[in-house]
């Protein structure tokens, strides 16, 4: 088979991890796939480890390519989501390189783009359906939210499509009632990219960041329903207790270094210097130094109201690294469906996020006993089994062009 995998959004963090280790390992799995993968430039750039994934041809995409910085920065958040004149060049390109040359076309962030015309099977992953919710502050505009209404119905309406939670696949449903086809759930495996990173080496990178202290990460971009206001609060009130003096709350993530250096209040973060702080947001991070950063972390939190599942967290468990996570639906599968342990909070109350940060902090002997078993339930789920089932999804999807 011979595949072209369209990396076409400049998402990065969690997305990016999720082509990179579905290319990597559909490759190892089926020798006889080749893959032609085109790349958003800003993509290309984070996700180096493409070059060696075996059998895989990385192209970038010339309307990616950055513009004069004036223009740049103007349409900056819109253009990371895809929402711009730039996005349709993008498509006209994909269909121009595309078209007729491939057994077939999978798109991995379907849910934010127009769905090419290819004339060959294609098939997208759904991962959520936040443009069409609020909370409390404008990402996508009234336009981008029209086209996706009538976009997303066109991917269900024609051919095959994936998401990887019965969540997403229950919104899909509630959300767009009269489509005929909605996306298959497939469960994926861990996404950590340097899963056998040495103690030794984590701790050299943890030096070089210039971290020596204790920590909890909140890895997640600075959009609303990341919810980073009430885990401030909760952070605030957590050093408030005997015996977390030293902790400090590490953010990772595109936009998270808009706090460099801060201190958690009631309300909100109050701006520090280097030398005293107890917030640091440390922008968007390296695979190697996200996976040292998670799998030497006290504890991987995530507030966050609104989610197709929680990556990091997976991140954690594949490292025995115990997890802190908001009581919402997509969480809560993680464990019903593969089982890991986990602490959980009421996201919209700071003082229970304090509360459960501090008892699973306090009785660490339990929470290390969590993240171990999480390890061993996450090594159940492996990629030989993922990829089967995107192999019969793919190969669905050309049979029924035939």
């Amino acid at each position: 088979m011979k595949l072209a995998f369209v990396d076409n959004l400049p998402v990065g963090g969690g997305l990016s991890r999720y082509s990179l280790g579905l290319c990597k390992n559909l490759t190892n799995q089926y020798p006889d796939l080749v893959i032609d993968y085109y790349i958003h430039e800003d993509n290309e750039k984070r996700m180096q480890e493409l070059f060696l994934v075996e059998r895989l041809k990385v192209i970038p995409l010339r309307s990616t390519k950055r513009v004069s910085k004036t223009k740049y920065y103007s349409s900056k958040i819109f253009s990371k989501l895809g929402i711009s004149d730039k996005a349709d060049k993008t498509i006209k390109e994909i269909e121009k390189c595309i078209t007729g040359k491939y057994d077939l076309a999978y798109f991995p962030t379907a849910h934010m783009m127009k769905r090419p015309d290819l004339r060959i099977p294609i098939v997208g992953t759904f991962h959520d359906f936040n443009w069409k919710y609020f909370f409390g502050s404008t990402i996508f505009d009234n336009s981008f939210v029209q086209m996706m209404n009538v976009e997303t119905m066109k991917w269900f309406q024609n051919g095959e499509n994936i998401t990887l939670s019965n969540f997403t696949h229950d919104e899909a449903r509630k959300l767009f009632p009269a489509a005929n086809n909605f996306p298959k759930v497939i469960h994926i495996g861990p996404l950590s990219v340097y899963s056998t990173i040495t103690t030794e080496r984590s701790n050299n990178i943890l030096k070089d960041l210039k971290i020596d202290f204790p920590y909890i990460i909140y890895p997640g971009n600075f959009f609303p329903h990341k919810n980073h206001l009430n885990l401030f609060t909760a952070f605030n009130l957590l050093k408030q207790k005997a015996g977390f003096e030293n902790y400090k709350l590490l953010l990772t993530g595109a936009g998270s270094d808009q706090i460099k250096f801060g201190c958690a209040e009631y309300r909100g973060v109050k701006l520090a210097t280097a030398s005293d702080y107890d917030v640091r947001g440390m922008g968007y991070q390296s695979n190697e130094q996200m996976d040292a950063l998670i799998m030497e972390a006290k504890l991987m939190v995530s507030p966050s109201i609104y989610e197709e599942m929680c990556q990091p967290a997976m991140d954690a468990w594949s490292f025995g690294t115990p997890t802190a996570l908001s009581d919402i639906p997509p969480f809560r599968e993680h464990e019903t469906v593969l089982g890991i342990r986990s602490a959980f909070f009421d996201p919209m109350n700071p003082l229970n996020i304090a509360e459960v940060l501090e008892h699973y902090l306090i009785n660490y002997e339990q929470a290390k006993s969590d993240g171990n078993y999480s390890k061993l339930k996450m090594a159940e789920n492996t990629w030989a089994i993922v990829t089967k089932k995107y192999m019969d999804v793919f190969e669905k999807a050309i049979k029924q062009n035939k």
